[in-house]
């Protein structure tokens, strides 16, 4: 889906006064580039990290193509982001893509072989031009580390060279040392012909990169640094240059070229900037030391940009820093004369992007959460010699002042600050730019305020948080019950240690960020900064208190410091839910205020389930048993390696690997320990309460539920296994993944009948009214139980999104959630449509998680895919209301005191009035 941006309101403009010139008052700025707008986005279904051999991405005047999960290449206008074409998979999984002098080259990789079968299509209509099959040599490792770093293959509009390894053995004098060369091969781009090969010694560490029409090797070989420019059609040196010697033949070596010929080479421990002719342009330090020539009104010129990331700092031994998580995010250039750094920055949110590549004005980038962002040059007059960002670096606000000891006292007494300036320019900052505040005990998260950015102006700060806000709702977790036009807070899963909070702040010409473990302090501290912010740049500017933590007569949320990822439990008076964060919390059902909460010690994998006035949970190596309205600790045991757990009366079943653990639910004492055939993926307790069914993909295994001795099994093809499994009085109903579905005696285990339904089941059974519902594939088939005779079949839609996943039968009517966009209402008599509902499919849907829809009255609550539960008419399927969560929904609905509980995988516990879905008052 293509999402076209309004440059209005998506260009990050450096707001550039100008004074009004009257002829002889002053002399005319040069014209320079002065900002990178934003023209057009979309989601990329390839949301993979960049990988410099398998590139997924290339681009070039007249095209940009993009690689598919299935194995196709699509081709986009690259001004638009409009599709134009595609080119069909093939039989083997695409290994890359490129894009240079109106040709297209894919890769496609041979199973089980280092093979690449290199296609070459014309970029103006895909029509193919060439095929043939070359061998890549694999990346090889000496103590663990790479001799060759870079590009295996190199597409320039002089030819594709990669480095072959077809071309004869090689030997080794040492366990650490080969010896022999490495071969490039270069292929005429329309063609595909050989025109050239040579080699390179294999005992040196070689780097590769490759421009719009050159390869670039710089090799260091036992110190001894060369840097070489080769043609790629004849694959002869164009020039060599000499790099001061590193003294050590493991130095620090990299290589980075831009599309127009510009490197950035780090060697001997300089990092420098290179013409295409070779010249020295400037060292890493030169490059942002060095100022315009005063007074001149001559237009500087510019590399295109070569690198993105924060805006470019000096470490201690004079590398630039790039490539971290920053906001705002900068595209680098070079002064094509004197070698000096201009960065611009780009509306993307704190990202990890990638440079997919540049044409003339434009430049692509692809973010962590898989969108490409597409980028236009826009020029201006210059007024260099100007400070970062055109405000002096003393106006920066000093980052500890914005939040004092009485903002912190909130969350607790003893927070002492720890102040950092950092270097911008190659300038350190006069005030403290970042600040973390320390609790005095560890039983408090530390809290950071950091100084992103100042813009020149009020304006172009407004325009990076607008983009960053609508970048982050498009792909990551954030929380709207804190959203101001002020602020946005965002959850950051990709740590080690767990979640990490975020709130994006501005006021004026700054953009803070607010950081902390603690999503609860993020929710408290976050009005304060704003109100901090807004008193320094926009006195009498308003924006709300922090009453989401206060009791609200229409619903309530909870931040939790992970993910909720199972279904809540609600009863007396209390709310209990399980995180990721290894807490179980027990809420006050009215207010959302937090009762207790119980630190497991690991990651909460199921539960907790409520029995009677005890609440149990399990992580991956232990199951608590916790009083429900005090949290005190009943038991605990350690189970390991525990998948998951049910509770069927007194007992409850935990199953780990090939074993059902039945456990006493009053004392935790193991009653028995039953084996099945393979994994376990689901333990079901008949209600009659005589046996547990065991389900995994061997099969199906029933055991006693007093001895766990195993009473019968149902063998399963082990390629597809058993999906699920449903009982009642006599029969247990089996869904294998082969798309069978099985009819046994409950007891014995005999078979009644069995029939095939075509597609891979994956919905389903459900046994219900003497029938039993399964559905795949965007179909759903009504049985009936006691013959498997196929009463009726509906099909929602075969394709792409149109998996069944989530299936309820009430009151005579089949509700059937397709993965994507769709609930459908059926006459469980005749299979005829009731009615149709969208549950949205836009930017950023994702498959909606398997959770029954929950009827209540006349009204039908369905989680969808795209973060937002909706409340829809049951006898109409008409939408009336809908609230967005902010992340992935990670429960069933649950609906009680006229509100209906959910979790999100952004951490949040939602409480929402059922009757006009509102949380605030």
């Amino acid at each position: 889906m293509l999402i076209v941006r309004d440059p209005r309101v998506l260009a990050i403009l450096l707001a550039l006064a100008v004074c009004p010139v009257v002829a002889g008052d002053a002399p005319r700025l040069p014209w320079a580039p002065a900002a990178w707008r934003t023209a057009w986005s979309m989601p990329d279904q390839e949301k993979a990290s960049f990988s410099l051999n398998n590139p997924r991405h290339g681009v070039a005047e007249g095209g940009l193509a993009v690689a598919t999960p299935q194995g196709a290449v699509t081709v986009h206008d690259p001004r638009t982001g409009r599709r134009r074409y595609a080119i069909p998979a093939d039989a083997v999984p695409t290994a890359g893509v490129w894009v240079a002098a109106g040709t297209i080259v894919v890769a496609r990789q041979v199973p089980g072989a280092a093979d690449r079968r290199l296609s070459g299509y014309e970029l103006t209509g895909g029509a193919p031009l060439w095929r043939t099959t070359v061998t890549v040599e694999p990346v090889e490792l000496v103590e663990g580390v790479p001799r060759y770093i870079g590009p295996r293959i190199m597409v320039t509009e002089r030819g594709v060279t990669f480095l072959d390894g077809a071309r004869g053995p090689y030997t080794f004098t040492s366990l650490d040392r080969p010896r022999g060369s490495y071969t490039f091969t270069s292929l005429d781009l329309r063609t595909g012909r050989i025109t050239a090969r040579t080699v390179r010694p294999r005992d040196c560490l070689l780097h590769s990169a490759a421009s719009a029409r050159s390869v670039v090797l710089v090799s260091d070989c036992a110190g001894r640094i060369e840097l070489a420019s080769v043609d790629p059609h004849t694959l002869r040196p164009d020039w060599t240059r000499s790099l001061p010697p590193s003294g050590q033949a493991d130095a620090s070596l990299s290589l980075t070229a831009g599309a127009d010929g510009y490197l950035d080479i780090v060697g001997g421990g300089v990092e420098s900037f290179f013409a295409p002719d070779g010249r020295l342009l400037s060292t890493a330090r030169e490059a942002l030391a060095r100022s315009p020539a005063a007074g001149s009104s001559e237009p500087e010129r510019w590399s295109r940009p070569f690198q993105v990331g924060n805006y470019p700092e000096l470490r201690d031994e004079g590398l630039l820093i790039d490539g971290r998580r920053s906001a705002p995010t900068f595209l680098i250039s070079l002064n094509t004369v004197t070698g000096r750094i201009r960065a611009l920055p780009i509306a993307l949110p704190p990202t990890w992007p990638n440079l997919v590549g540049t044409t003339g004005d434009m430049a692509f980038v692809h973010d962590e959460a898989g969108w490409i962002v597409a980028y236009t040059l826009v020029h201006g007059p210059s007024r260099d010699p100007a400070p970062p960002g055109g405000v002096p670096l003393s106006d920066w606000p000093d980052a500890c002042a914005l939040l004092g000891d009485r903002a912190l006292g909130v969350l607790g007494g003893g927070y002492r600050p720890g102040p950092a300036r950092r270097t911008v320019a190659g300038v350190p900052t006069p005030k403290p730019a970042d600040c973390d505040w320390i609790p005095a005990t560890d039983e408090e998260a530390v809290v950071s305020v950091s100084v992103a950015w100042v813009f020149s102006t009020p304006a172009a700060a407004r325009e990076a948080f607008a983009a960053m806000v609508r970048r982050v709702k498009q792909t990551g977790r954030y929380d709207p019950t804190t959203e101001t036009s002020h602020a946005l807070s965002q959850t950051l899963p990709r740590l080690p240690s767990g979640m990490l909070s975020e709130s994006i702040v501005t006021a004026g010409p700054a953009l803070v960020h607010l950081r902390s473990a603690s999503r609860r302090a993020i929710r408290v501290l976050t009005p304060r900064l704003q109100r901090s912010l807004l008193a320094r740049y926009e006195p009498g500017a308003v924006v709300p208190d922090d009453g989401p933590l206060a009791a609200r007569p229409a619903g309530w949320s909870f931040p939790a410091d992970g993910p909720i990822g199972d279904d809540l439990v609600v009863a007396g008076g209390l709310v209990h839910a399980g995180s990721s964060d290894g807490k179980v919390y027990a809420l006050d059902a009215v207010s959302g205020a937090l009762r207790w909460s119980h630190q497991t010690g690991g990651l909460v994998t199921s539960g907790p389930i409520r029995a009677g006035g005890t609440v149990y949970a399990s992580t991956f190596s232990r199951i608590v048993a916790l009083d429900a309205v005090s949290g005190r600790t009943r038991w605990s045991r350690r189970t390991p390696e525990a998948s998951g757990f049910v509770i069927d009366g007194r007992t409850v079943y935990a199953w780990t690997g090939a074993r059902v653990i039945a456990l006493d639910a009053a004392s935790g004492r193991t009653r028995w320990r039953g084996r099945a055939s393979g994994s376990i993926r689901r333990v079901t307790p008949h209600a009659a309460g005589d046996l547990v069914y065991a389900i995994g993909p061997g099969g199906v295994v029933a055991l006693d539920a007093g001895s766990g001795e195993r009473r019968w099994r149902l063998r399963a093809d082990g390629r597809t296994g058993v999906a699920d499994v449903a009982t009642t009085a006599d029969t247990v109903y089996v869904a294998a993944g082969d798309g069978r579905l099985h009819a046994l005696d409950r007891i014995t285990g005999r078979p009644r009948w069995r029939s095939r339904v075509g597609a891979p089941i994956l919905t389903g059974p459900l046994a219900t009214g003497g029938a039993v519902y399964v559905g795949g594939g965007g179909v759903l088939h009504k049985l009936d139980a006691a013959t498997g005779a196929r009463l009726w079949t509906f099909e929602a839609g075969r394709g792409a999104h149109t998996t069944t996943n989530a299936l309820m039968v009430a009151r005579g009517v089949a509700y059937l959630a397709r993965v994507g966009d769709r609930l459908h209402a059926l006459d469980a008599t005749t299979g005829r449509t009731r009615w149709t509902s969208s549950l949205g499919g836009g930017a950023g849907f994702r498959a909606p998680g398997p959770f029954t829809p929950v009827l209540v009255g006349d009204a039908l609550y369905v989680a969808a895919g795209d973060g937002e539960l909706h409340a829809l008419d049951a006898a109409t399927g008409t939408r009336r209301w809908g609230f967005q969560t902010g992340g992935d929904i990670g429960t069933a609905p649950v609906v009680a005191g006229g509100r209906v509980h959910v979790g999100s995988v952004n951490g949040n516990v939602y409480a929402i009035r059922a009757s006009d879905g509102r949380v605030g008052g």
